[in-house]
């Protein structure tokens, strides 16, 4: 009668809990992060001493446990990426629409309260109290971060302004 091989351990089906095997788990973190979908490096780069890490790596490849959870952190990775551009074209909108005047309170002077709006500070590049000649505090200077600049990254040069006033529409894929 053959001999009993254990199970091994189970592994999350779709990929989402780390491996149990510690050195497959480096693998993969290793595969979708530093060595970028490259499968010798990954080994070489977990510590697998070897002559052929082409070799290793494409074994370890086969593995569906391993596909899974390289499937899975992709994934997550894919989506940080995406909430990072969302977060970027929101700045740079903030930094291309927000003027002066939407800092100044109803007396014509800045507003500390609207300095304080997460939104409007995004747009500032300093900001630097103005004191009178005995020291006090008399105003506030704000200069704010380049609009033209913020356009031109977000893709909106002149011609796509022109586009858009034309009633022509302009999707910026995030």
């Amino acid at each position: 009668m053959p001999k009993r091989r254990n199970s091994p351990p189970p592994e999350s089906e779709d990929g989402t809990q780390p491996l149990v095997n510690k050195r497959h788990e480096a693998f993969c973190m290793a595969y979708v992060g530093e060595c970028r979908d490259n499968a010798s490096a990954a080994c070489l780069a977990v510590g697998y001493k070897t002559k052929n890490p082409d070799v290793v790596g494409a074994h370890l490849l086969v593995k569906l446990s391993i596909q899974r959870r390289i499937s899975h952190l992709q994934e997550e990775l894919a989506q940080q990426e995406r909430l990072k551009a969302v977060a970027a074209v929101r700045h740079l909108k903030a930094v291309a629409t927000v003027t002066v005047a939407d800092f100044l309170g109803d007396d014509g002077r800045i507003s500390l309260e609207r300095l304080r709006d997460p939104w409007l500070s995004q747009a500032v590049e300093s900001f630097t109290p103005i004191y009178d000649k005995d020291g006090r505090l008399v105003d506030y200077k704000i200069k704010l971060k380049d609009s033209m600049r913020a356009l031109e990254l977000l893709g909106l040069t002149e011609q796509k302004q022109e586009q858009v006033q034309n009633n022509q529409v302009l999707v910026i894929k995030v």
